[in-house]
């Protein structure tokens, strides 16, 4: 049986391998000039940094269950406890504890009243997760947690989304009459205990490097900068048109972003895509990565002038192996860019934007951050949350799976590692049951 995978990121990579191992003939067609998808990096000053997922949510278990299948248990680190902080109007505090999307599971907490004071009583709503949010904690508690969280994680604002587009457990709840206060302590009560994001010592971009060796290994071949342009059924299977060549195989699976999986299979509604900009910058600052001023990063909440990232990655403060490897140099992470909005770094000079990062770095870290040694900028295309037809898009593909067809990513399975992975390796189980 021969299989062709469209994309090479961790989903692709993924369902590869599983289909490799179990003797399936497997070629996977990357696009870019290298595999990996958001498991990507860049080379800052010799250090090789995460500019995609930078760790995995541990729940569930399934990203460490295929570090052990790989062999690679051993490289699982942990980040630096402190934890977060927030950026509000008022002033900076760390993030409060058992927060939901924002929302806090224990309203009357310290940690909860030092950043939004004495939270309002409850009142019910329905409309988008602003409205739920401003009747359920008050005003304060959206501007200050649920805004910075939802945007600096998801790239979207609280009245650009439900609360079933980020959490359809507790939308679940909500429908079955739970109050919002006790949907959200629920909810919290089943989160994982502890640190719930780990990462990998030398990043999660060597995860990409794992999966290709051990999806080689059982006999994949991996092709890139080639991109697909055609797919199209034959009898008894698939053919895909590339740039440069034609393929045949039994199985497709596309394990690309849910808006090229529309356009590649016809369908009538393709999503617009959001664009966001990571700029990774290399500091030689002695004493603040010790320091630590806002523990392992900062988000931004609403209402916060003079700066324009969303939020900030404190790296080397927050990944013990990354603050050793950098020999005494800082690395931070700044993001910019939300639903509707393009990134005010998009177009600028590498000197224009080395002046705002470095500006928006001094006030999110509240010291004067240095001239950077390096400043790098990755640009990616993303669908956030409530993006307009994206679930009118999801719903059609669901109605084309055929014997034969697969789907695996992100824009199937959820956004992080946590949803992809088990859903790649069981897709690839599935296809081999019913198809092998």
């Amino acid at each position: 049986m021969k299989a062709i995978v469209v994309g090479a990121g961790a989903g692709g990579l993924v369902a590869a391998w599983e289909l490799a191992r179990a003797g399936w003939v497997v070629t996977v067609i990357e696009a870019g000039e290298r595999p990996g998808g958001l498991l990507n990096r860049v080379v800052v000053d010799d250090l090789a940094l995460d500019v995609g997922a930078e760790g995995y949510s541990v729940r569930g278990g399934a990203v460490a269950q295929l570090l052990t299948d790989l062999g690679a248990a051993d490289r699982i680190a942990q980040p630096a406890p402190g934890g977060a902080w927030v950026q509000t109007a008022s002033g900076t505090h760390p993030i409060p504890k058992r927060l939901v999307f924002g929302m806090p599971a224990d309203p009357g907490a310290s940690d909860v009243h030092a950043v939004v004071g004495d939270v309002p009583a409850a009142r019910a709503a329905s409309g988008s997760l602003a409205e739920v949010v401003r009747a359920g904690y008050g005003q304060r508690v959206l501007d200050d947690l649920v805004t910075p969280l939802v945007g600096g994680v998801y790239s979207t604002a609280p009245d650009q989304v439900r609360v079933a587009d980020l959490a359809p457990g507790l939308a679940d709840a909500l429908d079955a009459g739970t109050p919002l206060r006790a949907a959200v302590s629920q909810a919290a009560d089943t989160a994982p205990s502890g640190g719930a994001v780990h990462g990998l010592r030398g990043g999660m971009h060597t995860l990409a490097g794992l999966l290709v060796s051990a999806a080689s290994e059982a006999g994949a071949e991996l092709r890139c900068g080639d991109p697909v342009r055609e797919l199209s059924r034959r009898p008894g299977g698939w053919r895909v048109t590339t740039a440069r060549r034609q393929l045949d195989a039994d199985v497709v699976v596309l394990a690309v972003p849910l808006d090229v999986a529309v356009r590649l299979l016809g369908g009538p509604v393709v999503p617009p895509t959001t664009a966001i900009d990571v700029v990774t910058m290399v500091l030689d600052a002695p004493g603040l990565d010790g320091e630590a001023p806002r523990g392992t990063g900062v988000l931004v909440g609403a209402g916060v002038s003079g700066v324009a990232a969303k939020a900030l990655t404190h790296s080397t403060a927050k990944w013990p192996w990354l603050r050793e490897s950098a020999g005494g140099r800082d690395v931070l992470r700044l993001s910019y860019g939300r639903r509707g909005q393009q990134p005010v770094t998009s177009g600028l000079k590498i000197e224009e934007l080395t002046a705002l990062v470095r500006a928006d770095a001094s006030v999110l870290l509240g010291r004067r951050v240095p001239e950077p040694v390096a400043v790098r900028r990755t640009g990616w295309s993303i669908l956030p949350p409530g993006t307009p037809g994206l679930a009118r898009a999801r719903e059609w593909l669901t109605g084309q799976r055929v014997d034969g067809l697969g789907m695996v990513g992100a824009g199937i399975s959820g956004v992080g590692l946590a949803n992809v992975v088990p859903q790649a390796r069981a897709e690839a189980v599935k296809l081999t049951s019913s198809c092998g």
